[in-house]
């Protein structure tokens, strides 16, 4: 007793004393039940202020290293938790289940959805991986921070239903179509990004819908990657893109036109903030066809195109259209900021009769025949060129005639 007190008149034993009662005082608030009765409030307000929405803490219990947390907001949405940490090493293990069968509230979405898994780490790695079902289908998916920032991201989506997954990105759709891939890239944090991107659809069912009106908001890569002070920061990227669809009519709301048909694409986006360049290649309407977008500094400069072989009919359906004549066609084009050109020709054809009078109101006969066109595109409009041969009528096209006129003589050849 003599010790202690002699301990608490000097200075350190002062300090020593306090910070003994606080790490005391600490123990019983923090790793007591008692205490975490009394902490009970305060986390809950705090975690309704985190997330934005009204929760009430259900079960809570925090011990020297394991804990268990469930809340539930007023929409009986639920988050659980629990695992164990370290105060030494600032490590975490835990396993998690939430159950969203409500709109808002801890549900981000407007569809029901629940998810599961572990998540566990420190401050220089930390894993995040788990299962979702959301949209009728499933979402395997693996998330790795490096200092709390995104290093890598993994999904493994299966039979995901694409009608509820446009309706939540607020537009109209109305078909079967179920989605299917793999999404794995890496190098977020070091920003030099790689990885695979591989998407396919099934499709029965599709009804075209009204194409939604864009809403006149533009953006640029330039403006999207850019910091608040306008700068871009290096980056490297180097991500292949491939799909698989069964009918392309399920992107006609992002491209703004009717489409039909299959495609089959594989793209590569490559480069860095000084230039990129994305290739593809696509089997679309039978063909063989590659493209070329040249974008230096984050603004497109240049596109090119190669068309080969592509069959007539399949081309008109890709963009729901019925095809008036059969045959095959061959292309090429080049795009600049100043204007482009296109040249293609096409051989072997025929023409539909009954399709021509159904749906274009021209009445003639099966005419064989073969045509090419040159499109010149510059700020002052577009110029053509080109020849038309058929078993009935030859026609020249010169450099002067509108884009209208060299419609209207087309016609009045096919009549």
């Amino acid at each position: 007793m003599k010790r202690l007190a002699f301990l608490r008149r000097t200075l350190f034993g002062k300090v020593f004393l306090s910070l003994l009662g606080v790490l005391l005082l600490l123990s019983i608030v923090l790793f007591t039940p008692l205490g975490n009765r009394m902490m009970t409030p305060i986390i809950e307000k705090s975690l309704s202020s985190a997330l934005s929405t009204p929760v009430t803490l259900r079960e809570f219990a925090l011990r020297h290293n394991r804990f268990h947390l469930m809340i539930q907001d007023t929409f009986g949405n639920t988050l659980s938790t629990q695992g164990g940490f370290s105060l030494l090493t600032l490590r975490l293990y835990a396993h998690y289940r939430l159950e969203c069968f409500h709109e808002k509230g801890l549900n981000p979405l407007t569809e029901p959805f629940k998810t599961d898994g572990a998540l566990s780490g420190g401050i220089a790695a930390f894993d995040i991986h788990g299962n979702a079902t959301i949209f009728g289908g499933d979402i395997l998916y693996q998330i790795e921070l490096h200092r709390f920032h995104l290093a890598i991201l993994e999904l493994k989506l299966h039979d995901i239903a694409y009608e509820p997954l446009l309706h939540l990105l607020k537009y109209p759709s109305k078909t079967d179509t179920i989605l299917s891939g793999n999404i794995a890239l890496r190098g977020f944090d070091r920003r030099d990004v790689d990885g695979l991107i591989h998407v396919s659809t099934q499709t029965h069912r599709f009804t075209p819908t009204p194409i939604k009106e864009d809403s006149n908001e533009s953006f640029d890569l330039k403006s999207l990657l850019a910091d608040k002070y306008g700068r871009v920061k290096p980056f490297d990227v180097n991500i292949t893109i491939d799909a698989s669809l069964e009918h392309a009519g399920v992107l006609e709301q992002f491209v703004g036109i009717p489409l039909g048909g299959s495609a089959e694409l594989s793209s590569t986006l490559s480069g860095d903030e000084k230039l990129l360049t994305l290739t593809a290649h696509t089997d679309v309407a039978k063909s063989d066809t590659s493209l070329l977008v040249s974008i230096p500094d984050l603004e497109p400069a240049s596109v090119t195109f190669h068309l080969n072989h592509a069959d007539l009919k399949e081309a008109f359906a890709l963009f729901a259209l019925k095809a008036p004549v059969t045959g095959r066609a061959d292309g090429a084009g080049e795009f600049t900021t100043k204007g482009g050109i296109v040249t293609v020709s096409i051989t072997k054809a025929s023409t539909l009769p009954d399709v021509l009078r159904q749906e274009y109101n021209i009445t003639q006969p099966l005419i064989h025949f073969d045509a090419a066109v040159r499109a010149d595109i510059t700020p002052k409009g577009v110029h053509y060129r080109g020849s038309y041969k058929s078993d009935l009528a030859r026609m020249q096209i010169d450099t002067t005639t509108t884009h209208d006129q060299m419609l209207s003589e087309l016609l009045k050849t096919l009549r």
